[in-house]
């Protein structure tokens, strides 16, 4: 609101499962028991039943509830003078979707409002104005953002996206749970596209600020934070408000997913209990300072989201090496991000989210660029590997190496494959063992 009068007011509205979803609830018991919604290609399991998402997802057509965060910006210099979290039910008139209008709304179509794209959606024309304003102000935040940092954030790597089709190629069914022999198709959408990052600002803006809010406040709340970009330095969870270097704020409360990240849903409540009762906050807050409950909450999310994680991964890899035999491929373009042993390194596709070490060659520096023959894929184990046969860089030029992102090393490594499997061959044996382990107890 306020566009061309000085003095801009964004709103930043967040659906609000937390209003209705009372903290020891049956519906809590879930949320609390699933901590995370799980997505893999073509299918996913949310932390809440499906209805009760759609109940407070926030849908267009209709006014749903929320917990809104309002942020006064001085037009002129997009400075933040002012916030305000209010809770209430905000009319929805229409949602965008930047899977399908990523294509439209470019750095271009909102510099120049002459430029006219073909099949563009009304509702999308009608807020050419807005969207501009938002893109121009997300990139001021980024870069304030990143003088904290010390260095620019880089999205030199696209997102993938996974979609399945039965095998004769039609749509599945909504919901439907895959079963190994669909189609996979493969997409790619560039990180930091303008959608992207306007909705990616306004969520750190949100989870910043209610973050310093609560502390301010006295409310213990769940947050991540980073002490510095050093080489080792990893992202922690804590109910302490410390700074994290990584995004470049003062403080960071996960609060902008309640309804796929419990994490999200406890410091909802907390967030709520600050709207409702301000300085007397801590009071009335469900989760008090120094809550073992609390920490109880953080510990089993940590080790629950990065099992979802691994899982996630582990799925997403299995996708893409269907890809690779249903569309017959045996050679890739890949570049170097880390050194192997024994003659093999790790390498990332060009054009696939695809880890994997490659055989016959040593000391190649990371961003050297190949193409590779692929194996055999192992569909159990999900291994593949490949065998180099040409380099395609120029090795005393830098300009045409391929892109390596700093501190990713550890996380692809553990992407690489193969997968361990642990079988056990003696479940007739162990069974009575437990028996006699009852008939003889030890001392």
């Amino acid at each position: 609101q306020g566009l061309g009068s000085g003095t801009v007011v964004l709103g930043i509205h967040i659906a609000a499962p937390g209003l209705a979803i009372v903290p020891g609830s049956a519906l809590d018991q879930v949320g609390r028991q699933r901590l995370s919604t799980v997505y893999m290609p073509g299918h996913k399991i949310t932390m809440l039943p499906s209805d009760v998402v759609q109940i407070y997802t926030l849908d267009a057509g209709r006014a749903n509830p929320a917990v809104s965060l309002y942020v006064t910006i001085d037009e002129a210099t997009l400075e933040i003078t002012g916030t305000e979290t209010k809770l209430e039910r905000v009319p929805v008139s229409v949602n965008l979707r930047h899977d399908q209008l990523d294509h439209i709304v470019t750095e271009e179509w909102l510099a120049d409002p002459t430029i006219q794209t073909e099949n563009t959606p009304q509702p999308l024309q009608d807020l050419r104005e807005q969207l501009s304003f938002l893109y121009i102000l997300a990139k001021h935040l980024k870069a304030q953002r990143e003088v904290v940092r010390g260095k620019p954030e880089n999205f030199n790597r696209p997102d993938y996206n996974f979609s399945l089709r039965s095998a004769d190629g039609q749509e599945r069914s909504k919901g439907a749970e895959p079963d190994g022999s669909e189609q996979v198709v493969i997409t790619t959408r560039q990180r930091g596209a303008p959608l992207d990052l306007i909705v990616a600002e306004a969520a750190i803006v949100a989870n910043s600020t209610w973050g310093s809010w609560m502390a301010e406040l006295g409310v213990p709340g769940i947050y991540r934070s980073q002490a510095s970009l050093a080489p080792g330095v990893k992202v922690r969870m804590g109910t302490r408000a410390l700074p994290h270097a990584g995004i470049g704020v003062k403080s960071y409360a996960w609060a902008t997913s309640p309804l796929r990240r419990y994490t999200d849903l406890v410091n909802q409540w907390q967030i709520i209990a600050c709207a409702r009762h301000g300085n007397t906050a801590a009071l009335a807050a469900p989760f008090k300072p120094k809550d073992a409950d609390l920490f109880a909450i953080i510990s089993n999310f940590d080790t629950t989201y990065r099992a979802y994680s691994g899982y996630q991964q582990g799925m997403e890899r299995f996708w893409t090496l269907q890809y690779l035999a249903q569309n017959a491929i045996t050679e890739l373009e890949v570049t170097v991000f880390k050194e192997g042993y024994g003659g093999s390194f790790l390498v990332r596709a060009d054009t696939l989210p695809l880890v994997f070490p490659v055989l016959g060659a040593q000391n190649l520096p990371r961003g050297a660029r190949l193409r590779v023959r692929l194996s055999d894929i192992d569909d159990i184990t999900l291994d593949l590997h490949g065998t180099l046969l040409e380099r395609l860089d120029d090795p005393d030029d830098t300009s045409d190496d391929g892109q390596v992102d700093d501190g990713d090393e550890a996380d692809d490594s553990a992407n690489a494959g193969p997968i361990a499997i642990a079988v056990d061959m003696s479940e007739a044996n162990d069974s009575e063992a437990a028996v006699a382990s009852a008939d003889n107890p030890a001392p």
